[in-house]
């Protein structure tokens, strides 16, 4: 309800505020020495439109918790309003007058006369609105987790407009599943006592696969999620979040059954990996000159992976093995990684423990190189292209690591496959088998044309950096 009638009054204050600009420009261009430009309407008209519109969904500002707070929400205004403008006047320059025809000028005055409009109709009307849903629902906020992070969410949501009932659940409940404890407290409750609205789950005292397991009972429920975790950087979405819990959080969006902008992604992945194949052939010729003048075999590597339901496909590389290497001792420790039973090889200079044989002796000084600077993954690019993978998605397993999937944890089967993710990001190998699935289901929960652009772009840094060992 609130997204529909945020973005119904963002149109009609854009409106209202090109109309006025152009009335404006009318008045004011004599005084600046313009010539009197005769009003015309055409498509360029609905740029400001759609850059509003893109930049007020990228800040948060239709979801509900953008009226939980209205300070923040006219700074949010504020801010989206600014970016808004700044990609209008970039779009106007670079295409040129010869397409947008739409003034400079006249695009000043939209966003100059926005606020005017804006404001009344955001942190007026809609607050109302919210304000009348609130006192007629009278939601409740559910805190699941035991630990002083779980505490500091309670203590914000109850100063938070719209979370004036909020329940811990905590260790100590009647059972040893969170799950469990969460259907336990909801259905010990008289019905109308029931409005469990949203779920907030403190990931710092719960394991990552009771935590998909609360995620899918609230989900069922159709109760908003929201996870607080240190592991999902790319995905927290809007800075709204952050600053409104005061926590990193990150809202749970869909279900990986009902995935969205299929079309975007692919777009995405056809430009994207047709670009950088394009701009990194003096890289890939390199390599290749390299592994071929020190070690014999081939240069790319074709291994069977699974991918998606269970597909398999040939996943490409740049062979970083010396021929015929013995892969049981790596075989055997992806397989205890997945149980749970591995243990970290090394520390980092951060003192977290890597789960990686990092002095593999199956691996060439050349492998070695391009594996730190994850070189070695570029001939993916053209699996991207088949359609194989996406850009950004799970690393895709090899059999004999899938074979040893437990039920959650072939849910990763559920989301396509990728190059990069959530876990080369922000994970590598410096969390644990779990913790990565539970990365890569979040990924399945959020995915969007703006995380999956993020996330390439943090993938570069991360990349010359050289933590892939």
């Amino acid at each position: 309800m609130m997204r529909r009638a945020g973005i119904v009054a963002d149109c009609v204050a854009v409106l209202l505020a090109t109309l006025s600009a152009l009335a404006l420009r009318s008045g004011v261009a004599p005084w600046l020495g313009l010539e009197p430009v005769p009003v015309s309407i055409d498509w360029s008209l609905a740029l400001p439109f759609v850059t509003v519109l893109a930049a007020f969904a990228a800040a948060g500002l239709y979801e509900r918790d953008a009226y939980v707070s209205r300070p923040l929400h006219a700074w949010t205004i504020l801010r989206a309003s600014t970016l808004a403008f700044i990609v209008s006047s970039a779009a106007a320059f670079v295409i040129g007058s010869g397409w947008i025809t739409i003034s400079r000028l006249t695009l000043m005055l939209t966003f100059a006369m926005l606020p005017l409009f804006t404001f009344p109709l955001r942190l007026g009307a809609l607050h109302e609105m919210y304000e009348s849903w609130v006192k007629k629902h009278e939601p409740v906020a559910y805190v699941v987790g035991d630990s002083p992070e779980s505490r500091r969410i309670a203590a914000r949501l109850g100063k938070l407009r719209g979370f004036n009932r909020v329940c811990c659940i905590d260790d100590e409940g009647p059972t040893k599943s969170w799950s469990e404890a969460l259907i336990w407290e909801a259905g010990d409750r008289p019905a109308d006592d029931l409005a469990a609205d949203s779920l907030f789950i403190d990931s710092s005292s719960i394991a990552p696969r009771d935590i998909m397991g609360l995620v899918g009972v609230a989900q069922d429920r159709g109760v908003d999620v929201y996870v607080a975790s240190g592991l999902l950087g790319p995905l927290e979405g809007s800075k709204l979040l952050k600053t409104l819990f005061q926590t990193p959080v990150t809202r749970v969006r869909r279900t990986p059954s009902a995935p969205r902008g299929y079309a975007f992604k692919r777009t995405l992945d056809i430009v994207g990996s047709g670009i950088a194949l394009l701009l990194l052939s003096p890289v890939i010729a390199a390599i290749a000159a390299a592994i071929k003048l020190t070690s014999p075999g081939p240069v790319f590597l074709s291994q069977t992976r699974v991918g998606r339901s269970g597909t398999t496909f040939g996943f490409l590389k740049f062979r970083s093995m010396y021929v015929n290497s013995d892969s049981s001792a790596h075989e055997r420790y992806v397989q205890a990684m997945i149980t749970g039973d591995a243990k970290p090889t090394m520390t980092d200079e951060n003192g977290n423990g890597v789960f990686h044989l990092v002095h593999d002796p199956r691996v060439t000084p050349v492998g070695r190189f391009i594996r730190k600077y994850s070189l070695d993954e570029i001939p993916q690019l053209i699996n991207v292209l088949r359609g194989d993978m996406s850009l950004v998605g799970p690393r895709p397993p090899l059999p004999y690591e899938a074979a040893k999937y437990d039920d959650w944890q072939r849910q990763r089967l559920e989301v396509q496959s990728g190059i990069t993710g959530v876990w080369q990001v922000v994970g590598r190998n410096r969390v644990s088998f779990d913790e990565m699935t539970f990365q890569d289901l979040m990924y399945g929960r959020n995915t969007s044309l703006w995380v999956d652009l993020k996330l390439c772009l943090k993938t570069i840094p991360a990349a010359l950096i050289g933590t892939g060992l």
